[in-house]
């Protein structure tokens, strides 16, 4: 499995005159045969940042059926539900992910490296691939340079 960046998204869906429109357009038309995933919480991101430009029907149907827009596997972050409380498992969540920072990146960063480790994803797949060199042992590549 890879993991995929909110970025491909982003471009695929509002800058078509990007310089990298092509590269990723021909990445996402590869979606179908890949085993792809995309962390919930990228989603929520991308669904706050595509907020100003979707309808609220549009917005609504990315949140809750992303999947049929893009043929992707919304993640959700392990242990979920084996907690005794949704307290205890935020907790145990945020303190996993801010052990994360201390390899010098950000808390949405750090979402996706923390989903890529716990998934064990072959590769994270972004168009911004400084934001994660030096901060997993898990290829970053970007869609360009992806080959199955």
């Amino acid at each position: 499995m890879v993991l995929l960046d909110t970025n491909i998204f982003v471009i695929d869906r509002f800058f078509q005159r990007d310089e990298r429109y092509a590269d990723n357009q021909a990445f996402v038309n590869k979606l179908p045969e890949l085993d792809a995933g995309f962390s919930i919480f990228s989603l929520l991101e991308l669904c706050g940042i595509s907020s100003f430009n979707l309808s609220e029907s549009e917005l609504k149907r990315w949140m809750f059926y992303f999947p049929t827009i893009y043929p992707v596997k919304i993640l959700n972050p392990h242990g979920v539900g084996e907690s005794a409380s949704a307290i205890e498992w935020f907790g145990a969540y945020t303190v996993d992910t801010f052990q994360l920072l201390t390899r010098k990146i950000t808390w949405g960063d750090a979402m996706v490296v923390q989903t890529a480790e716990q998934y064990q994803v072959d590769a994270i797949i972004t168009w911004n691939q400084k934001h994660f060199v030096n901060r997993t042992t898990i290829p970053v590549l970007p869609p360009r340079e992806f080959s199955t």
